[in-house]
């Protein structure tokens, strides 16, 4: 599980870009999974909730006030 809170690469160093690159490819493989909403927000992104019992798939809403549910990890 992955988050950052940025998608925005600095001009820096060779190393310092590549680090940053891959904490942001890890927080978008892992669709930002944390028990903790990411903080820097955009409409329609997407954040794999595991702050309770059952995990949630939420997406920001269009106009970026406020996360909505999508599958919730119930058993269907």
């Amino acid at each position: 599980m992955a988050q950052t809170t940025s998608y925005f690469i600095e001009d820096d160093a060779g190393l310092a870009v590549r680090l940053r690159l891959n904490e942001v490819l890890a927080a978008l493989q892992s669709c930002n999974a944390g028990a903790t909403a990411p903080t820097g927000t955009r409409p329609g992104m997407i954040w794999y909730d595991t702050s309770g019992a059952a995990p949630v798939l939420r997406i920001r809403n269009a106009t970026d006030e406020a996360w909505e549910e999508l599958l919730d990890g119930g058993v269907y």
